[in-house]
């Protein structure tokens, strides 16, 4: 049996659902968008972690180097250490040095400044401050000291504090006392 539909065109029933299937030429754009967005992803992570894996390598790398060399750096920083220390006793010993023959010089030059008949009982250097005391037959002879202190150059300001006669055992003497300011460098006067 042969079947005809013999209802118009228009009048034939359709059955519309309201979903369509979409065509492959519309789909083929987002797909190959979310295939590339994927891909860049992927591959963008891939790299950053063969990058990080290169740094976890240099990493360790460095980290061996350290240890194998830190016995020398140790020992590079006792020397430095030691050097310092070496230099603080070197600059001390240097110090000393300098001033090892102030002292000497100091009472050379008081004793040949030192007139006869006169001693002294006490010398004292103090912050560059030298005190004389001592005991002499005559004013003349306090007055001849202090005069040969004044002349030489490592002596300026020469004072006298005290003169006075006084009697030991059965003789008269004169005691006295002077100061005088100590030049440092009596070349640069």
């Amino acid at each position: 049996m042969i079947r005809m539909n013999l209802l118009p065109r228009e009048e034939k029933v359709q059955h519309d659902t309201g979903i369509s299937l979409p065509k492959i030429g519309d789909m083929v754009l987002p797909v190959a968008m979310v295939v590339i967005t994927l891909a860049a992803i992927g591959g963008t992570a891939m790299a950053q972690r063969m990058k990080i894996q290169s740094l976890n390598a240099s990493i360790a790398e460095v980290d061996e180097q350290a240890r194998a060399l830190a016995p020398q750096i140790a020992r590079v920083n006792l020397l430095a250490q030691e050097r310092a220390e070496l230099d603080l006793r070197l600059g001390i010993i240097n110090k000393l040095e300098q001033h090892r023959t102030v002292s000497v010089k100091l009472m050379d030059d008081v004793a040949s400044a030192a007139p006869d008949n006169l001693w002294f009982t006490a010398v004292e250097n103090v912050n560059s401050l030298l005190t004389l005391e001592g005991a002499t037959s005559s004013v003349l002879v306090v007055s001849d000291l202090m005069s040969r202190l004044e002349a030489m150059p490592g002596f300026s300001n020469v004072k006298l504090q005290l003169a006075e006669q006084e009697k030991i055992t059965e003789f008269d003497v004169v005691s006295f006392k002077i100061t005088s300011e100590i030049v440092s460098n009596p070349s640069a006067n």
